[in-house]
């Protein structure tokens, strides 16, 4: 079986047109500082239908991702 060694898919990420290679993950498209986010609690990644998606999950050709960020209550000064 033969195989082409690169396969491509388009993902929007916030409306935005991306190129990745086939097998890369959600965290792979929405970047560093987004997973960062996503790791820290401060933002979801959800799908083009609202769904929430883990950073590990597969990316598809068509894709749409959206990172949006939750509201995190700031923390007490002591003053």
């Amino acid at each position: 079986m033969r195989t082409s060694t690169n396969q491509r898919l388009t993902v929007y990420v916030d409306d935005e047109p991306r190129r990745f290679f086939v097998g890369l993950r959600v965290r792979h498209a929405v970047g560093y500082a987004a997973a960062w986010r996503v790791e820290r609690r401060e933002a979801i990644i959800t799908d083009g239908d609202g769904n929430r998606l883990d950073l590990d999950g597969a990316l598809y050709d068509g894709e749409r991702l959206y990172v949006e960020p939750l509201d995190v209550p700031e923390r007490e000064s002591n003053d």
